[in-house]
Order: structure tokens, then C-alpha cells, then sequence
């Protein structure tokens, strides 16, 4: 599968997790990145200041950065949006 749109859940530092609606793909070497859509409510410091995590799609785990943590400036009004870069495996 090289792109996955659906439900997936993000284990941050300290194992908080939060449901998100991802959009992921990967390229040809395995190398993947996506967008994580997270209701309002789920806008916090410990989501806004992630730098990397793990991502569970369908129980399978794929751990990603985050090098931009400003990207959720400009996400819908009642939505955080965070970018993702895989750093390993894809989960999908």
C-alpha cells in the first residue's frame, strides 16, 4: 500500500495518545510523511510541542519527526493539523 486515509492513533513522549485522521503515503524506497487532523480539542503543549512519536495504524507502529512545530499555524478553525516524516518503517 503506498498512501493510507484513515483513522490511526499518536503515542506521544510520555505515552499520551490521541485519535487523529491521517493522510499518508509512501514513495518507492519506503520513505513516508503525512498530515494528522486532530479535532480542537485535543490542542494541547504536549501535541503542539511534539518533535517525534509513534504512529499506530491498524496495531502496527511506525515511529516519525516532526521538524516544524509551527505547522499547525493555519489548520482549519476547528482542527489542529500537524505534518509527519516517517522515521523507519511505515505502519500502513
Amino acid at each position: 500500500m503506498n498512501t493510507y486515509r484513515g483513522t490511526a492513533v499518536l503515542i506521544l513522549q510520555g505515552g499520551r495518545q490521541l485519535t487523529a485522521e491521517a493522510d499518508l503515503s509512501k514513495d518507492g524506497a519506503g520513505t513516508w510523511s503525512g498530515t494528522l487532523l486532530f479535532p480542537a480539542a485535543a490542542k494541547s503543549l504536549g501535541l503542539l510541542n511534539a518533535t517525534e512519536g509513534v504512529l499506530l495504524v491498524d496495531d502496527q507502529e511506525g515511529r516519525f519527526v516532526r521538524p516544524d512545530t509551527s505547522d499547525w499555524i493555519g489548520s482549519p478553525a476547528d482542527k489542529v493539523r500537524i505534518r509527519v516524516e516517517g522515521n523507519g518503517d511505515a505502519p500502513f
